[in-house]
C-alpha cells in the first residue's frame, strides 16, 4: 500500500538520514558532543552542516577534540546533559525507470 503525490517527472525525492550524538560536557551554551563521529577527519568534513537538538536548540561545530570523534559545539541557548544532538544529512535519490520490455498480446 502507498499513496501517489504525482507523476511529475521533474519532482525531487530525498533521503533524510539522522546522525545523533549525546553531551558529553556542557556548560551554558557550549557542549562536547561525543557518540556522532568516530575520527576527527568526519568532524572536520561535516563542520559546515547546522545542528539541532530534541530541545530545539540550534548550533554548529566548532572544532574537532582529540582523536575519537569529540566535537566542540556551540548553541542558541543553554545545553542540558540530557539533550540528543542531532544532524540532519539528505541525499537526492533517483527513481528507478524500469527498463524491461513487456510483450504485447
Amino acid at each position: 500500500s502507498g499513496s501517489l503525490l504525482g507523476v511529475d517527472a521533474n519532482r525531487i525525492i530525498l533521503k533524510k538520514i539522522v546522525l545523533t550524538g549525546h553531551p558529553f560536557r556542557c556548560h551554558k551554551k557550549k557542549a562536547v558532543v561525543r557518540w556522532m563521529f568516530f575520527n576527527p577527519e568526519d568532524v572536520r568534513w561535516f563542520k559546515p552542516v547546522e545542528l539541532s537538538t530534541k530541545f530545539g536548540r540550534k548550533g554548529h561545530i566548532r572544532m574537532p577534540l582529540g582523536t575519537h570523534g569529540y566535537m566542540k559545539c556551540y548553541f542558541d541557548g543553554t545545553m542540558v546533559q540530557h539533550d540528543t544532538v542531532c544532524m540532519n544529512l539528505y541525499k537526492r535519490a533517483f527513481p528507478k525507470w524500469g527498463t524491461s520490455t513487456y510483450r504485447l498480446v
